[in-house]
């Protein structure tokens, strides 16, 4: 892994002068970064697995112009111009649509639509007159994914040809996390940009470590040896002084408790012996325990910044400011968004390390850092697509070239070289990504009454600043909860 890294790294600074604008995020020269000019990048050994894996698939068919259009509402996950523009991830989509276009030969057609809801309700309206005018779609799981689902409109994309979910392009956790009774009905994975935008983590502002003493590798180093957990995290968050002004440094800023729920290895969603997904109407023990170990830390005024509702004022009400200008001014140690953050966080001059989710224990055999549920990105094909056997081809290959080009340039490329302060960083995020997970609960809600939502709000409140209620919340949330399931199997099964 050290020496893919350091690889990796070395590739990376050769390219960061053509970010103009990026010079303050880089990292102080050392040894390490000063190399020739003149060394020769060797395609690694796993891409040019990838592309002939690719040529074979594209190698039995010849589609001789035949059209494939590519819909959606996430302006990311298409290339901003038809051709190379010098923008990384826009050159990377172009590259992909490129190749595709070469391989297969097919007349490629991009539809950019608005957003979510214009996506949604064109391929409900598209089904509901027996159309097949697009033959794959992106849009987020929760607003495209879940009321296409419950409208009816959706292939079942496992079967598909020659889609292989084995293979390290398609996220491994949904077979097990987002089937129904062994049907699937979205594609995860670095096909759509924001499989890397999606993922919960911790981030800590390394001036705040430096101001108190906090070797940043101890944290690093807990991680890869296991004994980053949420005991850990509370001892090395206990040595900045408890702020009980509000003048100081926060601990803690904006937990959320859901992300620590997925942590400790727990769902909201189990699954019967014939894999149908069901919500227990009782609290598990192990949530409330979380619950305990959370409350007095992320209910503190004096060590954590965080919205309460029953105070009736906005973060930045409450504090002046917003929580990004709280991390990005040293007033706080942790912080605790998406990988997104990887990104957005190039606009602030402050250096800071990635971590995972902590564990629950450090006995816990892995960590889990679990998708947003609002930010999940997918692909779908409609249920009235005419020539699936082209799709699933071509899906495939846009997959595993997404692994080649969308991988490369927002993964390794951009977070990593631009946006990530030091190599132990960049390893971080190989760790986080690989223990990703999801939760079917992003597909309960029926009609327009978001009762997860209500769901998600009653555990949010348990697990970080309010449990006097969380038993009784939880019960008679997981109660509607559980007729929107029945509900959603009803549907599939009369599909």
């Amino acid at each position: 892994m050290k020496k893919r890294i350091i690889a990796l790294f070395i590739l990376c600074t050769l390219i960061l002068a053509v970010f103009a604008g990026c010079d303050k995020n880089k990292p102080a020269e050392t040894e390490t970064d000063v190399i020739s000019q003149d060394t020769e990048y060797e395609e690694p050994e796993q891409t040019a697995e990838i592309r002939a894996y690719v040529e074979e698939l594209a190698s039995e068919v010849n589609y001789n112009g035949k059209s494939f259009v590519y819909m959606g509402g996430q302006a990311d996950n298409f290339p901003t111009k038809e051709e190379e523009i010098g923008e990384i991830t826009s050159d990377a989509l172009y590259y992909r649509q490129r190749d595709i276009v070469s391989l297969f030969g097919v007349a490629w057609e991009n539809v950019n639509l608005e957003g979510s809801e214009e996506v949604k309700q064109t391929m409900i309206d598209e089904v509901m007159a027996g159309g097949s005018s697009f033959d794959l779609i992106n849009g987020y799981v929760r607003s495209v994914g879940r009321p296409t689902l419950n409208a009816g409109v959706l292939h079942e994309v496992q079967g598909l040809s020659a889609i292989d979910l084995d293979r390290e392009w398609w996220n491994q956790s949904i077979k097990s996390n987002y089937s129904l009774a062994g049907k699937l009905y979205f594609l995860l994975g670095p096909i759509n940009v924001y499989n890397y935008l999606d993922t919960e983590v911790v981030i800590f502002n390394k001036r705040v470590t430096g101001m108190f003493g906090i070797d940043d590798d101890e944290l690093y180093d807990s991680v890869k040896t296991g004994k980053w957990t949420i005991d850990k995290m509370f001892e090395i968050a206990g040595r900045i002084p408890e702020n009980a002004s509000g003048k100081s440094v926060y601990r803690y800023a904006t937990p959320q408790g859901i992300p620590f729920m997925f942590g400790a290895g727990y769902t909201i969603t189990q699954f019967d012996e014939d894999g149908l997904p069901y919500v227990d109407k009782t609290l598990p023990r192990e949530y409330s325990d979380l619950s305990d170990k959370l409350i007095p830390v992320f209910s503190d005024t004096s060590q954590t910044a965080f919205e309460d509702p029953k105070e009736q004022k906005n973060f930045e009400e409450k504090y002046g400011m917003s929580v990004e200008d709280m991390f990005t001014a040293d007033l706080a140690l942790f912080h605790f968004p998406t990988t997104a953050a990887a990104e957005y966080m190039r606009e602030y001059d402050v250096p800071f390390g990635i971590l995972p989710i902590p564990k629950l224990s450090d006995s816990q055999p892995n960590y889990y850092c679990s998708a947003s549920s609002w930010a999940v990105g997918a692909v779908y094909v409609l249920k009235t697509a005419k020539d699936v056997e082209m799709i699933g081809r071509i899906t495939e290959a846009m997959a595993a070239l997404s692994q080649v080009y969308v991988k490369e340039a927002y993964y390794d490329k951009l977070l990593k070289a631009q946006s990530i302060f030091d190599l132990e960083s960049a390893e971080m995020l190989d760790i986080i990504f690989a223990s990703k997970v999801y939760d079917m609960a992003d597909l309960y809600c029926g009609g327009d009454i978001d009762n997860l939502g209500d769901f998600i709000k009653a555990l949010e409140r348990g697990f970080t600043y309010d449990n006097s209620n969380f038993v009784s919340d939880y019960k008679s949330n997981a109660r509607v909860v559980g007729i929107n399931i029945k509900q959603m199997l009803k549907l599939l099964a009369s599909d």
